[in-house]
């Protein structure tokens, strides 16, 4: 059975022969720096299947430059700019910040470039067992608070409703049309990303959720399934009640289910069999502070509840493994997910 095979087979609840697993380590993040662990670590990765490969767009981003030391900064194709301090990008400017009247004067991208698209038609050729993914990141309120700023846009739709809803479908429209290209491309799904869920809920009243979103990712979930692909969505933190929403309109797959803000056993008894999930090991708490046998626990706690439906699971971490993450509780969970391979 090729990847493909198999990781569709967990997502359908068809019985998969071996449990997928993505798992991404940054080891320059890492604090703890030791070649043999290292090398164990990378070891274990060998004997675990990976079946899919995510692949995104590449849009010509304009650097700037820096004086500090291993300090980065750029601009992207939505000319909003970034700053790396070695610590993760985050943003620091935002095109439209001070208000909407700015927004013919900037120059927005078009979608559907397929020079864009050249890497991940070459990575795709190379691997055509594989289940391949393409990514439409920062795809709605991710990418309309970065060009408004993050106060900004949680009011918006409040008090300047036209003007919100007029950036709203341009970058819509260009999701769309990247969409396009990954049908174009015979991607299996698409990946999008927004993270709605605080800690401990959402950032906003569900029945404004459903009423001025739901229907733009409704568009875009019924582009990717008309044309036989999955839905894969990338959502932080407690998204509990729009689930029921993202199931409905189209959502397959959900990432990356973190447990110290939903309850593992409550997304089983309500969400297995309609949702397949995407992650689940607790970089918080767990694989920060936990013994190597409480790594292994949860991570056979989290196939026990989440993949008990002929699927429904992709072996994964609740988001990027921590830099303060002892390397022996890497080597553990592999160890424990190695058991389902």
């Amino acid at each position: 059975m090729t990847g493909k095979e198999n990781l569709q087979r967990a997502i359908s609840f068809g019985g998969p022969e071996h449990l997928p697993v993505q798992i991404d380590i940054n080891y320059e993040w890492l604090n703890e720096k030791n070649n043999e662990k290292t090398e164990k670590i990378e070891n274990l990765r060998k004997t675990i299947f990976e079946d899919m490969i995510v692949c995104g767009y590449h849009a010509p981003e304009r650097i700037e430059k820096t004086e500090k030391l291993n300090e980065k900064k750029w601009f992207d194709e939505w000319n909003v700019g970034w700053i790396d301090d070695g610590h993760g990008a985050r943003t620091f400017q935002h095109p439209l910040e001070k208000g909407y009247h700015l927004i013919n004067e900037v120059s927005f991208p078009e979608g559907g470039n397929e020079d864009w698209f050249i890497s991940a038609s070459e990575r795709y050729a190379k691997n055509k067992d594989k289940y391949k993914v393409g990514t439409v990141w920062f795809t709605l309120f991710e990418r309309l608070w970065m060009l408004r700023g993050f106060n900004n846009m949680l009011m918006d739709p409040y008090l300047d409703y036209e003007n919100f809803a007029l950036l709203q479908e341009k970058v819509l429209e260009f999701n769309l049309k990247q969409i396009d290209n990954w049908i174009k491309l015979k991607a299996d799904a698409v990946y999008f990303s927004d993270d709605w869920g605080s800690q401990r809920t959402l950032l906003m009243n569900p029945e404004d959720w459903r009423r001025i979103y739901k229907p733009a990712y409704k568009k875009m979930f019924r582009k990717v399934r008309d044309n036989h692909m999955n839905v894969f969505m990338h959502l932080c933190g407690n998204v509990i009640d729009i689930l029921p929403d993202l199931i409905d309109i189209g959502l397959n797959v959900l990432n990356p289910v973190q447990p110290q803000a939903m309850n593992i056993d409550e997304l089983s008894r309500r969400f297995g069999g309609y949702l397949c999930f995407y992650g689940g090991v607790d970089v918080q708490g767990t694989m920060v502070n936990g013994t190597k046998q409480e790594v292994k626990d949860e991570v056979h706690h989290l196939i026990r509840q989440l993949g008990k439906f002929g699927g429904g699971y992709i072996g994964g971490t609740s988001h990027s493994i921590m830099p303060e993450t002892p390397l022996d509780n890497i080597i553990a969970m592999l160890e424990a997910f190695n058991e389902y391979q």
